[in-house]
């Protein structure tokens, strides 16, 4: 079984990392059975919500990693997936509206703080004002800034962000409006942009497959980096379920999406089965599988890092 790197992990097999009450107990069990279903690495993910609650998460994530030998070799820092996001319908996605916010370096630093320098990773939306200098800031620090759930769409709105170090675009072609400009849209705008990485979510319903051909056809290799952006149902009987706050329902196919809003809440495949159909329904070989599913995703974030 190949050891995939995961950058982009919400939960698995019942554990929430977006819940209060998390604990380390859970925090070993998402690593233990993420490595049975081939993940070796990933980096825990938070979305937009209470200040209060992601340190909570963050610092019983750190202590798992201090008291496990396996959270230490699995987890290799942190995804802040908000809250610096749009908070405009189809932008935001299922976060939570409320605790959506403009960029603020204090908070930031709150989260590494908690994080002891391990945050690795934070998503945010190109066109909020004061953006680019909050990029600017956060990538002089070492971290990687990803652009997503934004209303950004053509060069000229993304290039402020991009000049200022932000190096990927956060699971493309989801978290934006289900209308977009038929040329001015961000999906164009990315595959184009040699500067920055594509992530995406290659688990048969984020995205189609033809949508998957073209960012395969579209982008080197060496841009492409394939994420699972698993939920806690990931691994959980059909069924009805709380994720960030609100409802969601997990269909028989693997689908979790949240009716109200008609948009998907993340997805419920490990790697190992987006590697998978990847190979089958793209085409691509062993060697660009390892490259998208292990090897660019380490070098994004530069590597592993005690």
């Amino acid at each position: 079984m190949e050891e995939w790197v995961d950058l982009q992990v919400n939960g698995y097999a019942g554990v929430d990392f977006n819940a209060p009450g998390l604990t380390v107990e859970a925090v070993k069990a998402v690593c233990v059975r993420l490595a049975a279903d081939g993940t070796a690495a990933f980096l825990p993910t938070l979305v937009t919500g209470d200040p209060e609650t992601i340190l909570g998460t963050i610092r019983t994530v750190v202590a798992a990693r201090r008291r496990y030998a396996e959270c230490e070799r699995a987890i290799l820092g942190f995804f802040l997936e908000g809250p610096f996001i749009s908070p405009e319908p189809g932008a935001v996605g299922t976060h939570p509206v409320e605790w959506v916010r403009p960029p603020d370096l204090a908070l930031f630093g709150r989260f590494q703080d908690a994080a002891e320098g391990l945050v690795r990773m934070v998503n945010v939306a190109a066109e909020v004002p004061g953006m680019p200098d909050f990029v600017r800031e956060v990538s002089g620090q070492g971290v990687v800034v990803s652009l997503g759930h934004q209303l950004a769409t053509s060069p000229a709105d993304l290039e402020p962000c991009l000049a200022a170090g932000a190096k990927a675009f956060t699971h493309l072609g989801n978290g934006i409006p289900n209308m977009v400009g038929r040329h001015d849209n961000i999906v164009y705008s990315a595959l184009v942009e040699d500067r920055a990485s594509v992530m995406f979510i290659p688990d048969g319903h984020h995205l189609p497959d033809t949508m998957l051909r073209l960012y395969c056809r579209a982008v080197p290799t060496n841009r492409l980096i394939a994420v699972s952006d698993s939920q806690y149902p990931a691994g959980m009987p059909p069924g009805e379920y709380d994720v960030c706050g609100a409802h969601a329902r997990l269909e028989p196919d693997g689908l979790l999406w949240n009716p109200s809003r008609n948009c998907l809440v993340g997805a419920t495949a490990p790697m190992s089965k987006m590697m998978a159909l990847l190979a089958e329904r793209v085409g691509l070989s062993q060697r660009e599988l390892l490259a998208v599913g292990r090897e660019n995703p380490l070098r994004l974030i530069g590597g592993r890092r005690q």
